[in-house]
């Protein structure tokens, strides 16, 4: 195994940690503030973050974009979808649940990894491995086995409907995401990338709540929940932002759909250890499933 594929392996596995925690810790600060005043803090925290460590990590990236003005309009429709992507994430957490959350994130897997194989011919190259179509397969069966065998919330709530109806609306939006990550992780760094979104997609939210009068509960909250948002923020836009469009940058799309089966499972059990949440014996069985496919979809040729 050469070093790229260590690398590639140990950023594969510290997404799934870190994106197994992220959905707990979201539900829990989803509910303090209204969802446009709590993205708007989370990527103004994050953004910041992340210019900072650009400007003194990758200047270079930063004098690139400068020479190439033409990737102003992707990074404006970037953030775009990411405000969109996240208002109905975090919008969809806060009426439905941490599990509920993972769940999208499967559903979402089919209709990605097909719109990537018709645009991307190294995509559509990893599609056509039958380890990939069998372990992807075994990955998807035991990531329903675990959610529907996992799911308590009951859907008679109206909320609780609109909750569910947010989460969808990230599967579309997540997969267009995705694709002009793709192009322009091409032509600029990925952490540079995360930066601009993030302070676009912040101005973006922030113009929403000043404009709906949503800004007056930010001027009126505790510093204690605002800084509980603003720390959120930097984990999860680190997480969600960067780490995906690395993998994104450095994998490729199908892998990082592959990777969000494990989702579910890791998201039960960081539950059960720091929630006690109970785990169910057919839950361990799906969870086994999923980790079994991914490592049969993930394999390298000989």
């Amino acid at each position: 195994m050469n070093i790229k594929e260590k690398q590639n392996q140990l950023s594969a596995i510290i997404y799934i940690l870190f994106m197994g925690f992220g959905y707990p810790l979201i539900r829990y600060i989803s509910t303090i503030f209204h969802t446009v005043n709590t993205n708007a803090l989370m990527f103004l925290s994050g953004g910041t973050l992340f210019v900072l460590v650009s400007f003194f990590k990758f200047r270079d990236e930063l004098i690139k974009l400068k020479n190439n003005l033409w990737l102003l309009p992707r990074l404006f429709l970037l953030a775009s979808l990411t405000a969109g992507n996240m208002y109905c994430f975090v919008g969809g957490l806060s009426k439905t649940s941490a599990l509920a959350g993972s769940i999208f994130g499967i559903l979402s897997m089919p209709f990605s990894i097909i719109m990537a194989a018709i645009f991307f011919l190294d995509e559509r190259e990893k599609v056509k491995e039958l380890h990939f179509i069998l372990g992807g397969l075994l990955a998807l069966a035991g990531s329903f086995v675990f959610v529907l065998t996992g799911a308590h919330k009951s859907s008679s709530s109206s909320d609780f409907l609109l909750g569910i109806t947010l989460l969808a609306g990230t599967i579309v939006i997540q997969t267009l995401q995705s694709f002009v990550v793709k192009g322009t992780a091409k032509h600029i760094h990925s952490m540079v990338i995360s930066s601009c979104s993030s302070i676009l997609t912040s101005i973006i939210f922030f113009t929403i709540s000043i404009m709906t009068g949503n800004i007056h509960e930010l001027l009126t909250a505790s510093s204690d929940n605002i800084t509980k948002v603003l720390l959120t923020g930097m984990y999860s836009i680190f997480v969600g932002m960067v780490m995906t469009f690395f993998i994104i940058q450095k994998q490729g799309v199908v892998v990082l759909n592959v990777l969000k089966l494990t989702l579910p499972p890791v998201t039960a059990i960081i539950g059960y250890l720091l929630l006690n949440e109970n785990i169910t014996l057919y839950q361990g069985i799906g969870a086994s499933f999923v980790l079994l496919g991914c490592i049969v979809a993930l394999r390298r040729k000989k």
